[in-house]
């Protein structure tokens, strides 16, 4: 009966981490340009502490991406950011509208502008 259970668990675990595993994701796209004299490194640069605040004062499961093209017009970049759900996205959205939060964005301040930006849902392909 033990060995049973404890069969009826393992299996239950992996169902439940498998589940977790392919669960849909949102992404939130911003197109960006560069400011005059200044560089990808210094976006990045910026996204880090971004990033590093967000996994501090959020949630450690969010990710952040500079897109740049490789083909086809070079004249700007993207951000990509990953949230595991709709709740986290809302939880950063709030922690990142507190005085510190909007402290975070003079990071920013001069770098791009952001003329576009969308929320998508992931849903991967099965």
């Amino acid at each position: 009966m033990k060995t049973l259970f404890s069969r009826v668990i393992i299996a239950g675990s992996v169902l439940l981490l498998a589940g977790i595993a392919s669960a849909d994701s949102y992404r939130e796209v911003w197109s960006c340009e560069l400011e005059d004299e200044k560089t990808l490194e210094d976006v990045q640069a910026a996204n880090s502490k971004w990033l590093a605040w967000v996994h501090k004062n959020v949630n450690k499961e969010i990710s952040s991406a500079v897109l740049t093209a490789v083909v086809g017009s070079q004249d700007g970049f993207m951000f990509v950011d990953t949230y595991p759900s709709l709740t986290v996205w809302a939880a950063a959205k709030e922690a990142l509208d507190t005085e510190e939060g909007e402290a975070l964005d003079e990071v920013f301040e001069g770098l791009f502008d952001c003329g576009d930006n969308r929320l998508w849902k992931h849903e991967p392909t099965k």
